[in-house]
């Protein structure tokens, strides 16, 4: 009682002695004057007030009008605001206050303005403060400030985290209000390094990591993440080799590490692992991503960190203010061209027609096959050898010939089918974000539309996000996150069962039109004077086919759904020890339809197929493929995280956890026959599927058969289920800012292993330490050297292929006889299989210099990957051809270089700014160690070779051409040991000692240039891409002898390439490959793999120029926004190719060397507001 008495009376002192004396000058008042004088203000004060103000009156003669209103404001605050801009000063003694003139060397004066980003958001919480002094306040959540200054030559000092101090001296003549834009601070060691487990500063980290803000990925459009990320982090790279696929599965870091597992990286957000897309995450919605490439950084994430990581971090709520974003996106790109494709115009394909043609007459055995195949199915030849037979044969004559090949030369069917089926791609995007922060819960809702009508008429792709992201904070012990990202994507594209729909579905001599106008009946699968077309009573439809009547018709629309929740809790056990608990759940289904309709030509040409000694066994009507599939994937992980710096120098992080993760895939297939979409029925149930698997005739002729649509019936259901469960430690030590050492540990375990116990769990590791130079003593004088940081990293990291197994696995399927079960053995057991590892040695250097306006980063890594899953030869009395097993090795080496640079610092906005980055890597890609033999030569060529990359190609040595005894032209080539041959590569004399090594298809060189000039709000920014070391095949369709002594009708190249008349036109027959006829008794050449066809891959590509404005503050005042900006793009500017056939990589594909479309160059208008 007597303790509560004494602190009583000790709170009752201090407010008698402390506080009391200060409540007059906090007393609050609300004013509104409109121009009226200084005096009538002082007088309606002292009204409102005790104090009494002394002054003389001259002093107030002459001053401006005044126009003020303040709310709850002390007097102290209108006091400020009314003299001192007009020269006079104040002092208040007890209840007196008293005006004089201010001091003319020390003056005061109410300092105003707005704080705003670089990109000209208003930004809420900057500190400001007077120089050498105490006195300071905080912008407000408009980022607005009003600060008196009182001194000689003041000089205020902005200050944020994440930004760079600004300091500005204000004198008399300073114009008010202030705007001071502030600049990220770009000091290596401050920035703090995401990794999904944990955050760790620059500082501390002894791994290879690298950090993309939201800025920097705003600064150009990209229509995907993946493109968006070429050329920002040097050792990342997204190429397309031929063998790895589309977007985010050409990514790769370091290089390839794996023969058959994945080699792109683990995407992870918002601290945990997805299954779906790196494409679900909704690109304006992310505020940085980090990507851990060494075995340091990635170590955590265990036997799925192989191929490193890209974590991801998503935007949240960080003003009081309700923060409104806007964004909208258009791109149009220009038409299609398809001149890369270097085809034969109709005029030289009629040309090339005839060459061949007058060859096979001249060949007696040629013409006899010809005239028989002209006697029996003449109608069902290539139009132009029906007309030249027609001729040959005396049906028609010379005049009558050659006014149909003039219409014919006048006709363009890849023309007209370009006008009908292409159109400039329009891609439209639109995101608005709403973002507030509550006294208990932070809210970040984002809505994202994306549309693409992907330049092809009647054809478009449409993609919804949703997300909303919220922080509670429940107490100070409690914090809990959560969220939703909801992905919605439709697209309708076309359906073409018989290949029809295609450009070069007819000789491109043939028009869609009649002469007069009208749309022509064109032959497709079957003769149109079919005597079975004609009888009635068979039943069968129209054979007649036009484009233009089936561009309406036959449509794959696909629905895919992406639903991504998640759950963190942390409670705050002590301030240095915190226990987290993470739960995601992600549902990926896929659904998409394949509509054929009843009137279509595609089921007309089924309907007559399947018709027989009048039976139609299949029904009238649509037919409808469905294909549905559904992926749960859950995840749990809890995590205790320790944090605590001793003594002030020693800093200790530490965390330790489990993880659990479950993965759950099911498909389905099924069919619709006789499907009507308008009364949703079908007749699938009246089928006789067996009649159908055995028909062998149809009522249409005996020139078709029901057999040529042999994958007709497709139906089944596949399911996998998958387990992994791990645990995992991790710690990391600083002293005294200049010393860290980091461990890291962790075992996985799945049920894809464990037939031998020993095998069902990998544990995994790392270890790393790095040297902070630049906060040693001896530093100190060398004051250009603002960061100097050297790292040693290594570790062991995992990957995994989900689709194998230790155990024994088979396919259930119904015997479609007996009607019982019966399995397919899929993989023989091997209880010996396991993960695959890396060893990962690095080494680096972290650096900022010259005030750091040059800084970056310099590695070199070793990435030695073992265990890897590759296929060997076993004893076909086994059952077994081959099996798949741990034994490949291969070697990935490199240096990265990291460079930005401010060259010209632009003091303020109105003045000129120069910035560059630079990004480099080489890697080197062994093979060090494959168990698998090839059998022969030509088996070789496409197998993997100890000594060289993963990813390669390898050629037989093409010697020419030559003519065998009958003089027909041969293909020669090379052997080991200089004999040339002229046999096929196909059989045994060519073996694995005569091929040899043609060139890696993945990029040894990466760069890219990007810079940047600011002027009075204007940015003007390029980004130059380079790829080099590489190899690809080009113009393969040149080596391939395609045409027969039926012409050039059915081939298995797209359509015929102009270089084809180059073996008829030359005066040296072998001087060029030989086609058409002339090329029948050729060997099999496979001239996919001849060296001749290998060039050179390097290219340099001007990838953007982009020309933004950012709106001046007074403009968006005044159409009622906070910020505003503009920009303008131009996509695929400019190519530079090495290769000498001046074929771009990019519209190639370098394994097959088949011609690939161009990417048609865009233009893109951006507008984004802040409000």
């Amino acid at each position: 009682m007597m303790e509560k008495v004494k602190r009583s009376l000790i709170f009752g002192l201090l407010w008698v002695l402390l506080i009391y004396p200060l409540t007059g000058y906090s007393q609050n008042l609300t004013v509104n004057y409109r121009g009226v004088t200084i005096e009538q203000v002082i007088i309606d004060l002292k009204q409102k007030t005790d104090y009494n103000f002394v002054y003389q009156k001259r002093i107030l003669e002459g001053k401006k009008l005044v126009t003020l209103s303040f709310t709850n404001v002390p007097m102290t605050y209108i006091l400020d605001r009314l003299l001192l801009e007009e020269g006079l000063d104040y002092e208040i003694v007890k209840q007196n206050v008293i005006i004089r003139e201010a001091d003319k060397e020390n003056f005061k004066r109410v300092v105003s303005g707005k704080v705003v980003g670089e990109d000209g958001v208003p930004m809420p919480g900057v500190n400001i403060r007077i120089k050498n002094t105490h006195t300071g306040i905080a912008t407000d959540i408009n980022g607005e400030f009003s600060i008196v200054v009182d001194s000689k030559a003041p000089i205020l000092v902005f200050s944020f985290v994440g930004m760079l101090d600004k300091e500005v001296r204000i004198s008399r003549d300073t114009k008010i209000p202030l705007e001071i834009r502030m600049i990220s601070d770009i000091a290596l060691m401050e920035e703090v390094i995401v990794t999904g487990y944990q955050n760790i500063k620059r500082e501390h980290a002894t791994g290879a990591y690298q950090k993309i803000s939201s800025k920097e990925l705003g600064n150009r459009y990209s229509t995907d993440i993946v493109s968006n990320l070429e050329g920002r982090i040097p050792g990342l790279v997204g190429y397309k080799n031929g063998l790895n696929g589309e977007g985010e599965s050409t990514l790769s870091i370091r290089g390839v590490g794996s023969f058959q597992a994945k080699t792109n990286p683990l995407v992870v957000v918002d601290g945990l692992p997805i299954e779906g897309s790196i494409e679900t995450v909704n690109p304006y919605d992310i505020e940085n991503i980090t990507v851990l490439k060494d075995a340091s950084a990635a170590s955590i994430y265990g036997a799925r960190a192989s191929n490193g990581v890209i974590v991801i971090t998503t935007k949240r709520a960080l003003s009081e203010k309700l923060d409104i974003d806007v964004s909208v996106d258009l791109s149009l790109s220009e038409k299609q061209n398809y001149d890369n494709y270097k085809w034969c115009t109709p005029s030289q394909l009629i040309k090339l027609e005839e060459y061949n043609f007058k060859y096979v007459t001249e060949d007696p055995e040629g013409y006899e096959t010809l005239k028989n195949e002209y006697d029996s199915r003449r109608n069902l030849m290539n139009p132009i050898m029906q007309l030249m037979m027609d001729r040959y044969t005396g049906s028609i004559g010379d005049a009558a010939y050659k006014e149909q090949i003039e219409k014919w030369k006048k006709n363009n069917y890849r023309k007209e089918w370009q006008e009908v089926m292409l159109r400039r791609q329009l891609l439209q995007q639109y995101n608005v974000a709403l973002r507030t922060k509550g006294k208990y819960l932070n809210s970040s809702i984002v809505l994202n539309y994306k549309g693409d009508n992907t330049g092809m008429s009647e054809q478009d792709s449409h993609a919804l996000t949703m997300s909303y992201k919220g922080d509670l904070d429940v107490s100070k012990y409690l914090d809990f996150s959560f969220g939703l990202n909801l992905m919605k994507e439709y697209s309708k594209m076309h359906a073409d069962m018989f290949g029809y729909k295609g450009m070069h579905a007819f000789q491109p001599y043939l028009s869609m039109y009649n002469e007069d106008g009208s749309r022509a009946a064109m032959r497709a699968s079957v003769d149109l004077s079919e005597p079975s077309l004609a009888d009635s009573s068979l039943g069968l439809k129209s054979e007649g086919f036009n484009l233009l009547d089936e561009v309406d018709n036959n449509f794959t629309k696909t629905n895919r759904t992406n639903l991504r929740t998640f759950l963190h809790a942390t409670l705050k056990v002590l301030p240095v020890l915190n226990v987290g608990a993470n739960f995601q759940y992600e549902d990926i289904s896929y659904k998409s339809e394949e509509f054929y309709e009843k009137d279509s030509y595609d089921m007309r040409h089924l309907y007559n197929l399947f018709t027989s000694d009048g039976v139609h066994y299949i029904s009238e009507g649509g037919l409808l493929k469905v294909n549905n599939s559904d992926g749960k994937y859950y995840t749990f992980r809890t995590q205790i995280n320790y944090n605590q710096v001793l003594s002030e120098k020693h800093a200790i992080e530490a965390i330790a956890g489990f993880e659990y993760r479950e993965a759950k895939d099911r498909t389905i297939v099924s069919m619709l026959f006789g499907y009507d979409d308008q009364s949703q029925t079908n007749t699938t149930h009246l089928l006789d599927f067996d009649a159908i698997r055995n028909l062998t005739s149809t009522d249409l002729g005996t020139n078709y058969s029901p057999l040529e649509v042999s994958d007709l019936i497709n139906y089944g259901t596949t399911e996998t289920l998958h387990r992994f469960y791990s645990l995992y430690f991790n710690a990391n030590y600083t002293y005294d800012s200049r010393y860290s050492a980091s461990f890291s540990y962790r075992l996985d375990k799945t049920d894809l292993f464990g037939a031998d116990p020993k095998y069902r769990g990998r544990p995994l590791w790392s270890a790393g330490a790095s040297w902070n130079i630049n906060n040693e003593a001896f530093m100190e004088k060398l004051d250009w050297i603002n960061a100097l940081k050297l790292r040693v990293s290594y570790g062991l990291t995992g990957n995994i292929d989900s689709s194998v197994s230790s155990f024994l696995t088979a396919s259930i399927n119904i015997n479609s006889i007996t009607g019982d079960k019966m399995a397919t053995l899929n993989t023989p057991p091997n209880d010996q299989l396991r993960w695959e590892k890396t060893e990962s040695w690095n080494l680096g250097m972290d650096f900022a210099l010259f005030s750091n306006r040059l800084n970056g980063s310099l590695d070199w890594y070793r990435k030695y990957s073992s265990d890897l899953l590759a296929t060997t030869d076993l004893d076909p009395t086994s059952g077994w051809n081959s099996l798949t097993i741990n034994n490949g090795e291969a070697l990935n080496t490199g240096v990265e270089l990291m460079l930005n640079g401010s060259i010209l610092s632009a003091k303020d906005k109105n003045k000129l700014g120069i910035h560059a980055t630079l990004a480099f890597a080489y890697n080197k890609n062994e093979v060090k160690k494959v168990d698998h033999a090839a059998p022969d030569g030509y088996t070789s060529l496409g197998t993997l070779h100890e000594g060289h990359p993963v990813n390669s190609l390898f050629s037989y040595r093409f010697a020419g051409y030559t003519n065998d005894e009958n003089g027909n032209q041969q293909v020669t080539w090379k052997k080991a040991d200089g004999t040339i041959e002229s046999v096929s590569v196909m059989q045994e004399t060519f073996t694995p000692e005569d091929i040899v090594f043609s060139g890696g298809l993945d990029p040894k060189y990466t760069a890219s240039f990007t810079p940047e000039f600011t002027y009075q709000g204007f940015t003007l920014a390029a980004m130059f891409s380079y790829y080099g070391g590489h190899y690809m095949r080009a113009r393969v369709d040149d080596y391939i002898n395609e045409g027969s002594y039926l012409g050039y009708g059915n081939l298995e190249i797209s359509a015929v390439p102009r270089s084809y008349l180059n073996y008829w036109e030359s005066g040296d027959k072998n001087a060029y490959l030989a086609n058409g006829y002339a090329a029948n008794a050729m060997n099999l050449i496979a001239p996919t793999y001849s060296d001749q066809n290998v060039v050179p891959a390097d290219f340099m590509k001007v990838r953007t120029i982009v020309l933004g404005y950012d709106f001046p503050e007074n403009v968006c005042k005044k159409i009622g926004v906070g910020a505003a900006r503009l920009r303008f793009q131009m996509n695929n500017v400019a190519t530079w190719v090495r290769n000498k056939l001046n074929v771009d990589p990019e519209a190639n594909d370098p394994y097959s060397g088949s011609t690939l479309d161009k990417t048609p160059r865009s233009y893109t208008v951006s507008l984004n507001i802040n409000f």
